[in-house]
């Protein structure tokens, strides 16, 4: 099989290059730096917001696309790459069925983001499940629902084309780019890590080759076609710490503090003192609404390797690996 890939370079798209190049499979991913091409790994240049002719050979004997491309950073650019950088791929792959009358198969890499935020308090779901309606919030998760919407809508007009959206939580690995969950390890590792809250929080991470796993599944199994799937493999917060403490040989944080109390703090001193602890960050520690893995398990038999606290050792180990080896290379 040929596959393309769009965000190769990134954090989910690297290792999913890996894996797809060890299973036998030609790749060609799109980037807009100069990447060596080489051992079934082809680099075509371009950019997705390039309308036509790079796109077009990108996808030129392809017959499945892994869409992993996505800003995570810089605001602005988000509607373009997500929703124009979509469309244009879209027309692209609307010429060539039209062209080759050969079926094509989309993989989707979105989030959970497209969910919103549910409130600690809320107890409408015990967990949130693709049956929940999208109810995106920021510029991130709306751009990028949309982007999923595209998609779909576009499988309502053209019967040679399907796809599968695959909707991670916050994804974990040692390159993930937003580094909270070991900035949260470090706190752990300090002894300085607190509990918010009298009542017990889910945490809802995935492993980033999790997501690997479930993205080739999607582009391989039948049954995945037409779905949306959620996940997350979530657990109770205080399962996450103790591993973080045991991996570091520290005692298993015990403190618990009064949630409005320190809600009020941040209110009153965050005009004027720039604190650790923001409110964004206290709706994750107090988070009581998961999400519910059941259907991609269910349908197309996908099961985690490990849970979030038995991977953690491996987790902290290749992050401590790579931290050092940058520290090395910046002081060269």
């Amino acid at each position: 099989m040929n596959v393309c890939v769009t965000g190769g370079t990134g954090f989910i798209g690297v290792p999913l290059c890996k894996a797809l190049l060890s299973r036998g499979e030609t790749v060609r991913m799109l980037s807009r730096k100069e990447q060596p091409s080489g051992s079934g790994l082809e680099v075509v240049s371009g950019d997705l917001l390039e309308s036509g002719g790079c796109l077009l050979d990108l996808i030129e004997g392809c017959n499945t696309l892994y869409h992993c491309a996505g800003e995570i950073k810089d605001v602005s650019l988000m509607y373009d790459l997500h929703v124009r950088g979509t469309a244009n791929l879209l027309k692209a792959v609307s010429e060539k069925i039209r062209k080759t009358g050969k079926p094509f198969h989309w993989v989707q890499l979105s989030s959970t983001g497209a969910y919103g935020k549910q409130a600690a308090s809320d107890v409408q779901h015990s967990s949130i499940d693709e049956h929940c309606s999208p109810a995106p919030a920021g510029e991130y998760e709306v751009t990028k629902t949309i982007s999923d919407e595209l998609v779909i809508n576009f499988s309502k007009l053209e019967p040679l084309f399907t796809y599968t959206i695959l909707r991670p939580s916050i994804v974990v690995g040692p390159e993930m780019p937003n580094q909270s969950f070991f900035q949260l390890s470090a706190m752990v590792r300090k002894r300085l890590f607190f509990y918010i809250g009298s009542q017990r929080s889910l945490s809802t991470y995935v492993h980033v080759n999790d997501v690997v796993r479930a993205l080739m599944m999607c582009a391989v199994d039948a049954r995945a076609k037409g779905q949306i799937f959620i996940l997350s493999n979530d657990c109770p917060l205080s399962e996450v710490i103790d591993s973080m403490a045991q991996a570091y040989n520290v005692s298993r944080p015990r403190i618990r503090l009064p949630e409005g109390v320190l809600r009020l703090l941040v209110r009153l001193t965050s005009p004027f003192i720039k604190l650790p602890l923001t409110n964004e960050r206290m709706d994750e520690l107090v988070k009581r609404v998961g999400y519910n893995s059941a259907k991609i398990k269910n349908t197309i038999g996908f099961e985690f390797e490990k849970t979030i606290p038995q991977a953690m050792h491996e987790l902290l180990r290749q992050f401590i690996k790579k931290t050092n080896s940058k520290a090395v290379v910046d002081n060269d």
